[in-house]
């Protein structure tokens, strides 16, 4: 789980996905709760820490990181430790923006 504030002035990524939208997430990186909720599942699957433990937020390197270039990261180190990914699944609870179209 992840979660960031709506704010105005950031784009809205949500699964490596721009949603169209006027507000976006609050967040060091780009906010996107979707790809931080399964960076932290996998890294916790494999006793690896947590996406703030790999990425700290006190870090510059991270200011305005591509999470999917994270996830890329995270999936190396997990090859590299011999971990295979069978399957990832989760659930975006939101109120707005309406998410059924970017389904899939």
């Amino acid at each position: 789980m992840d979660i960031h504030r709506l704010v105005a002035g950031r784009d809205l990524m949500l699964g490596g996905v721009l949603v169209p939208y006027p507000l976006g997430l609050l967040g060091h990186s780009d906010g996107d709760v979707v790809l931080h909720a399964v960076i932290d599942a996998l890294l916790g699957a494999a006793s690896e820490g947590d996406i703030g433990t790999l990425f700290p937020d006190t870090d510059a390197e991270w200011k305005d990181a591509d999470s999917k270039e994270l996830l890329l990261m995270v999936k190396d180190l997990l090859v590299e430790k011999r971990w295979e990914v069978v399957n990832v699944d989760l659930i975006v609870h939101a109120e707005e923006p309406k998410l059924e179209r970017f389904k899939g």
